[in-house]
C-alpha cells in the first residue's frame, strides 16, 4: 500500500510541462504608430545616456509586450556593448514567456552569439515539446562547430538545456556536468530544463550519479528531485542517513520534488535537516 501511495503521490506531483499553453506561431502584430514607439525605445534603450532615457524606454516596451519582442531581438542580435545588451535582455525577459517559445525557437540557429544563447536558455525555461526539432540541432551545432572550433561550452549549454525542455535526452550529460560544477549559478536553468524529461529514462540516466564523487552524488538528487520518478526513491533514502549534511539536504530536496512536487527549501541547517529527515525516512521506507 506504501509504494503505491507513493507512486501516486508521484504523478500527482509531476511538474507541469505548461501542456494548457497556447503556443503562439506568430508575434503578436502592431499598429503603425506602435512600431514607430518600438523603434524609436529600442534605440533609446540601447543608447541610454541617462537613467530616465533607460527607465523610459523600458517602460514603453513593456507596455507594448511581446510585439515588441521582434525588435529587441533584433538589436540583441545586432548590438556590440554588453551593458546594452544586458538592458535589452532585461526588456525580453518581461515581454517573452512560455507562450513564444516556438517563435523563440526561430532564433536557435542565429549567427550573432548574444541572440542564439538567449533564445536557447529563455525558451528553456518554459518546457515545449513544439521546440525539439530545432533545439537538437542546435546542440549539434554547439557540438560540431566545424571550421576546425572547438566547441563553446557556453553555447553548449545553452542548447543542452532547450533539448531538455524540449523532451530530449541528448544533452542530459551537459546538464549532469553543470549541476556537478556550477549549481549555484545554473540550478534555476536546469531545474526547469530538467522538468521537460521527467520520467524513467532520465531517472535510469541520472540514478547511476549516486554512486560517484560527493559533487555528482549532489548533482543527481538535484537533477532527481525534478526529473527522477518514484523509481528512485529506494537509491534516495539512504542518503537521509548521511553524515554529510549537503548530501542529507540534497536527499530531502530530491524527495521533495519527486513526491510531493514541492521546490528545494531556500535554507536547511544541519540541526534542522537531522529532524526533517527523520519525517521523510517515516514517508518513504
Amino acid at each position: 500500500m506504501k509504494t503505491l501511495a507513493l507512486a501516486l503521490l508521484t504523478l500527482l506531483a509531476a511538474p507541469a510541462v505548461l501542456d494548457d499553453v497556447e503556443r503562439l506561431d506568430a508575434w503578436p502584430a502592431l499598429e503603425k504608430d506602435q512600431k514607430t514607439l518600438v523603434k524609436t525605445d529600442v534605440a533609446r534603450l540601447r543608447k541610454a545616456r541617462t537613467p530616465e532615457m533607460e527607465d523610459e524606454a523600458r517602460s514603453g516596451l513593456i507596455a507594448v509586450g511581446a510585439g515588441a519582442a521582434p525588435a529587441l531581438l533584433a538589436a540583441l542580435g545586432k548590438e556590440k556593448d554588453e551593458a546594452a545588451r544586458a538592458r535589452l535582455t532585461d526588456v525580453l525577459d518581461h515581454v517573452t514567456g512560455a507562450a513564444h517559445t516556438r517563435l523563440l525557437a526561430a532564433e536557435f540557429g542565429a549567427k550573432s552569439t548574444p541572440l542564439r544563447r538567449y533564445a536557447l536558455r529563455r525558451a528553456a525555461l518554459f518546457p515545449d515539446p513544439g521546440t525539439l526539432t530545432a533545439a537538437e540541432a542546435a546542440l549539434t551545432r554547439a557540438r560540431e562547430p566545424g571550421r576546425g572550433k572547438e566547441p563553446d561550452p557556453g553555447d553548449v549549454l545553452a542548447a543542452a538545456l532547450a533539448a531538455t525542455a524540449a523532451g530530449s535526452l541528448a544533452g542530459l550529460d551537459e546538464l549532469r556536468a553543470s549541476a556537478r560544477d556550477d549549481w549555484a549559478a545554473e540550478g534555476a536553468a536546469l531545474r526547469a530544463a530538467a522538468a521537460g524529461v521527467k520520467g524513467k529514462a532520465a531517472t535510469d540516466r541520472l540514478l547511476p550519479g549516486l554512486e560517484g564523487t560527493r559533487a555528482e552524488r549532489i548533482a543527481a538528487l538535484g537533477l532527481l528531485g525534478v526529473a527522477g520518478t518514484n523509481a528512485a526513491l529506494a537509491s534516495i533514502a539512504p542518503f537521509l542517513d548521511d553524515d554529510d549534511t549537503g548530501l542529507r539536504i540534497g536527499a530531502i530536496n530530491a524527495l521533495r520534488g519527486i513526491v510531493d512536487g514541492d521546490p528545494p527549501l531556500p535554507r536547511l541547517s544541519a540541526f534542522d535537516a537531522i529532524e526533517v529527515a527523520q519525517k521523510w525516512k517515516a514517508r518513504v521506507r
